[in-house]
């Protein structure tokens, strides 16, 4: 296969590289104005190919500016030589200065209105550093991850076919690494962004570019850390694909709403806390956030640094009546599942899940897990007023649903009625010059909602699908025959020394940091190692007992029955590709049968009644509720090593996860980019930074201690 490392091999096959040039250059001095709203244009994305002679002017002016600075420098310079020397001067300053403070505007994740859906094909780049900052979304204050000073992160808005390209600075104090959550990756598993999976983490001080093509998908994403819990301290945003279709939207507005619990302490402590001996429930979570934002209550928390939030910080929802408004409701927490609604508005219809457009269906309250992600088409349907949207955490699915220091379990937003609709040009501000929660003082008076929820008690934590048929449109429907059927029993076990941790079937997921599996599989693969070649469960090239891999040759129908002997519900996300949910329930697997099915998936009962396999909902993330089965089935055909882990983040780091190596056959000609590699050179304990505790640091009582795991041999040349 190709190496996929210049910009025009990115670019869609029937699209000629020179065209796609010229057609740019074409577009490049009006692009600002055609593309990039005011909102976008920060320094959080740049546009490349073309210079205007209207920026040409502008840059004559900054040279003339630039020059004039260095004189100044020069002769500061000068004066200070003739002085003592003081070594290290820049990064003394820095680290007398206080933290980056997280800034927010709610308004950045209203799509552009006037978005060019048939714009040709291009590179959407983006500039990102990644800090240690402080931030308080709702008031009270805590350490944070911020990319750009921001939380929630940029949003990222592209078409199906472009190029996005994000050139990565880490000025943070930990190792770090970005996964782009349901993005298929195809010919580029490098990208995933999964530490020791498919990259080795980048480092304090480096940089790093993010480089691939988005086709074959389109709808609402979100990428997020990926080295240890990350996420859950700010490194999260969320990512909108369009296609062509959208371009007869029968909806006036389009937005994001991002769903998150939220903790006060910093989440790589509670991470430890979690791992230690004898903790056997996550930790928690204090609060609710909606688009990064809630309103604490100072004086319930007297032992932390809280400063109240004004109601005018809270999201808004301008809508005009009779109309229809597109939301895209994004779960990016780490163990919350978030039912949500409008008051007094029935009318809420689902047309997309995961990436997939499904036909509209009326569903209220929405209920949404970790790592899931639904779009719904609110109707304006009254005259005037003020509503609240509300998700609200189903407390029901932690060990106590009393929140710890008077938690609030519900964000909201307000919904109000206006006879002029917000539009970005308009509303924005650049988000570098606002503070965390700086609005209009005039609005501090503004009138909230008094409307009151009509949400019910959830005893359990399911997937809204177990309970509403989603129909994809177009309808696809699943292979009929599997070409293999794996069960996977799935739970949290206490082992030695009392620390519990995931598992799947016998196995708990260590990932290598130093040598990560797609990089040992390549390798295998190129020096002709037969042990990379197995098919099924690969125990020749891995140690089962912390890396549980499933392998396929070629293009193969891979099912999975996932067995859940836990308490806990777990919401599961494959990498690289989504899965057909063929069927769920409470108990025991009921066998292929019952579903229709002859065993082991070998094809239909009766070949009258393909019921099961007809047009079935496909998704990326698909929970097994608490005590309960799930029948998924995916077709492996994109060459890679994809992890498939719980997405309530406690779980996958106490190693709830495995992974499945696709088209052996395609992965012999992969070659992993170079700058990738380089990540590679750095020694463990570095790349290690911002990841889990090792088991072993657990082991022992005085001088008696296990020895830890023997290290995986490198067979890098």
């Amino acid at each position: 296969m190709a190496n996929y490392q210049d910009r025009q091999s990115l670019l869609p096959n029937d699209q000629p590289p020179q065209a796609h040039q010229e057609d740019i250059s074409n577009i490049m001095e009006t692009e600002r104005d055609d593309l990039l709203p005011s909102a976008h244009r920060d320094t959080t994305r740049v546009i490349r190919p073309a210079t205007s002679a209207r920026r040409r002017i502008g840059l004559a002016f900054s040279g003339l500016f630039t020059l004039s600075v260095v004189a100044a420098l020069t002769l500061a310079g000068l004066l200070l030589s003739l002085g003592p020397s003081t070594p290290n001067v820049e990064s003394q300053a820095e680290s007398d200065l206080p933290p980056p403070q997280a800034s927010h505007t709610d308004d950045r994740y209203i799509l552009d209105p006037n978005w060019d859906f048939f714009a040709p094909s291009q590179v959407r780049e983006y500039e990102w550093t990644i800090t240690d900052g402080e931030g308080s979304p709702d008031g009270v204050h805590k350490p944070m991850m911020l990319i750009n000073n921001q939380f929630p992160g940029p949003l990222i808005e592209m078409n199906e076919g472009d190029v996005l390209l994000v050139k990565l600075l880490n000025k943070a104090s930990n190792a770090t690494a970005l996964h782009w959550h349901g993005i298929f990756q195809n010919g580029t598993n490098w990208m995933d962004g999964a530490a020791g999976v498919t990259q080795c983490p980048i480092l304090p001080g480096q940089s790093y570019q993010y480089k691939f093509n988005v086709t074959g998908q389109s709808g609402t994403y979100f990428y997020h850390g990926h080295q240890g819990v990350q996420t859950l301290d700010g490194l999260v945003g969320p990512m909108v694909i369009h296609n062509r279709r959208e371009a007869g939207r029968p909806y006036t507005t389009d937005r994001v709403i991002l769903l998150q619990d939220w903790w006060y302490d910093s989440a790589s402590g509670l991470m430890r806390e979690v791992l230690s001996p004898g903790v056997e429930d996550a930790p928690i979570p204090n609060t609710a956030l909606m688009n990064g934002v809630n309103r604490a209550v100072c004086s319930d928390h007297p032992n932390r640094d809280c400063t109240e939030v004004k109601a005018a910080s809270l999201p808004h929802l301008g809508v005009s009546s009779g109309e229809r408004h597109r939301i895209r409701f994004i779960n990016v927490g780490g163990f919350a599942w978030f039912q949500v609604a409008v008051d007094e508005h029935d009318d809420l219809q689902v047309v997309e899940v995961d990436g997939t457009i499904v036909e509209p269906t009326l569903s209220s309250p929405l209920v949404i897990s970790p790592g899931q992600r639904y779009s719904a088409v609110l109707r304006a349907d009254h005259g005037e007023g003020a509503f609240w949207l509300r998700a609200r955490m189903i407390t029901s699915c932690f060990a106590e649903q009393k929140l710890p220091e008077n938690g609030i379990d519900e964000a909201r937003a307000v919904v109000r009625y206006t006879s002029k609709l917000e539009r970005r040009h308009e509303d924005h501000d650049d988000a570098s010059t606002k503070g965390g929660h700086d609005k209009d003082e005039d609005n501090e008076d503004l009138i909230l909602p008094q409307t009151t929820s009509d949400l019910p008690f959830l005893s359990t934590c399911r997937d809204l699908s177990s309970t509403t048929s989603f129909r994809p449109s177009p309808q696809l429907s699943a292979p009929e025959i599997a070409d293999h059927s794996w069960y996977l029993r799935v739970n949290l076990a206490i082992g030695d020394w009392r620390l519990q941790r995931g598992v799947f079937n016998s196995s708990s997921f260590r990932p290598n940091l130093k040598y990560p599996t797609l990089h040992r599989v390549i390798d295998g693969l190129t020096q002709n190692n037969q042990s990379f070649a197995v098919e099924g469960i690969n125990t020749a090239a891995f140690d089962a007992e912390s890396e549980l891999v499933i392998s396929t040759n070629k293009v193969e129908t891979v099912d999975m029955i996932l067995q859940n002997m836990d308490e806990n519900s777990h919401p599961f996300h494959l990498h690289g590709t989504r899965m057909w949910v063929l069927g769920q329930g409470h108990g025991y697997f009921p066998g292929y049968e019952a579903l229709g099915l002859l065993p082991e998936g070998k094809g239909l009962l009766n070949s009258a009644n393909n019921t099961v396999i007809r047009n079935p909902l496909k998704r990326d993330t698909v929970s097994v509720e608490g005590f309960g089965w799930t029948l998924l089935r995916f077709t492996a055909d994109n060459p890679g090593v994809w992890l498939f882990h719980c997405h309530v983040i406690w779980h996958s780091e106490a190693g709830m996860g495995m992974q499945f190596v696709s088209r052996i056959d395609e992965l012999r000609g992969l070659q992993v980019p170079e700058e990738a590699l380089k990540l590679c050179d750095a020694p463990e304990e570095e790349l290690r930074k911002g990841a889990p505790p090792k088991d072993e640091v657990f082991f022992g009582f005085g001088n008696d201690r296990r020895q830890p795991r023997a290290p995986i041999p490198d067979i890098r040349r």
